[in-house]
């Protein structure tokens, strides 16, 4: 705590973390003056200096964090990270170093290594790391009963209803790399805000496909629209309100005799088709994705229920002590009221639920709406964010070589 009540408005950028929105990765420099204060922010922050298994998480947290800025922040920049920084496994001493002269070569490479330990903090999640395979299996089975897979290709439902499908993919699982990158680009750099840890994709052959893709799954209990996260939701696929409007059209149609029930779906397919893709919204929530890429994306959140493995651990220890049977039976009842001894373990996980028409999935595997240049864009903003002042100087060095051989920059 500072000696001086005044010391504290020259933490400038630590105070507009707290109190203006600012992100803790866009923070150039640290106060922490003394290994004392070093091993107090990391009690704050979690973790204990003086326990050993939290020293150990923390070395795996700068080892993962060394290996992504090799592979992914470094390659094609020109830079080399400061060997004193890199071999640094006292990350107090590392909390010093971020605190020095704001500016200094190593100040500003500790600073980077700092940052991306920071995001792999948060890239580990309990439940995923430890129920991951159930949570999967569980969200998985409420959609496998309604898809089919024949010759002619998958689909939804089953009967002279079920709607074709181009594709079904259900997305393989996020490595922590992969995590780590998406996280760096939000300002709130932390993995609770990762929502798509699992996902699923429904390509379906016409664009109108689309929303009976939603309609199903709504109708058929297989995702509860109570359970959607509102500002998650994404529609640049079909406007809805557009929709509405020749739905009701043509029902009035039908209500006045001037047109057969049966043709409605039909003509709806038609028009939908003959209407071009709607005006992208601003990107903010996503930067970095394409205005060529279409999609209606929600994300819903399922009630995951695991055996809690502390309760059977419990009456196997209980079974050790020699207690008799109802000396056995008074304390698993007694135990079995705290939360450890509850059979059950039930919580809340995010998934996202993508549906695109094949024409815009064909279009997202290449041009600037594929994933690869979702990718690149991705990295030169973290590469930016990160490697700040190092990656601006690398940069231009790299464009003034360029400009004397004669090339294009």
């Amino acid at each position: 705590m500072p000696s001086d009540p005044l010391d504290v408005f020259f933490a400038w950028e630590t105070i507009s973390s707290l109190v203006g929105g600012g992100s803790a990765i866009d923070v150039a420099r640290l106060h922490v003056n003394s290994l004392a204060e070093a091993e107090e922010f990391l009690w704050c922050y979690g973790y204990d200096w003086g326990n050993i298994q939290h020293r150990a998480e923390i070395e795996k947290i700068r080892v993962d964090a060394l290996h992504f800025l090799d592979r992914e922040v470094l390659v094609d920049t020109g830079l080399s990270m400061d060997e004193e920084v890199r071999e640094e496994q006292d990350v107090r001493r590392l909390l010093l170093a971020c605190s020095t002269d704001a500016g200094a070569t190593r100040q500003r490479w500790a600073c980077t290594l700092l940052r991306l330990m920071h995001t792999f903090s948060h890239c580990y999640s309990y439940f995923n790391d430890h129920f991951g395979e159930q949570i999967r299996r569980q969200i998985l089975d409420r959609f496998e009963p309604h898809l089919s897979l024949t010759e002619e290709g998958w689909s939804l439902g089953h009967g002279p209803m079920a709607i074709p499908l181009a594709r079904f993919e259900f997305k393989p699982v996020k490595p922590r790399h992969s995590l780590a990158l998406k996280l760096l680009h939000k300002a709130e750099n932390v993995a609770a805000d990762v929502f798509d840890r699992v996902g699923l994709r429904f390509v379906t052959r016409e664009r109108f496909d689309a929303v009976l893709v939603v309609k199903y799954l709504t109708e058929n209990s297989v995702v509860m629209f109570a359970n959607t996260k509102p500002s998650r939701a994404r529609n640049t696929l079909l406007d809805m309100g557009w929709l509405q409007q020749e739905v009701e059209g043509l029902e009035e149609e039908v209500r006045a005799g001037k047109r057969q029930r049966h043709t409605v779906l039909g003509e709806l397919r038609q028009r939908v088709q003959a209407t071009p893709y709607p005006c992208s919204p601003a990107p903010s929530y996503n930067p970095y994705s394409s205005l060529a890429y279409h999609s209606i994306q929600f994300t819903c959140r399922q009630m995951v229920r695991v055996a809690n493995p502390y309760a059977g651990e419990m009456l196997i220890r209980l079974q050790r002590m020699g207690l008799s049977e109802v000396e056995l039976r008074r304390s698993v009842s007694e135990i079995s009221r705290g939360l450890e001894a509850q059979p059950e373990i039930r919580f809340f996980f995010p998934f996202e639920v993508q549906i695109m028409d094949e024409r815009s999935w064909l279009l997202s595997r290449g041009g600037l709406a594929s994933h690869a240049e979702y990718r690149a864009r991705q990295r030169e903003a973290v590469r930016r964010r990160v490697l700040g002042p190092l990656y601006d100087a690398s940069s231009q060095a790299q464009a003034a070589e360029a400009e004397q051989r004669g090339e294009e920059v």
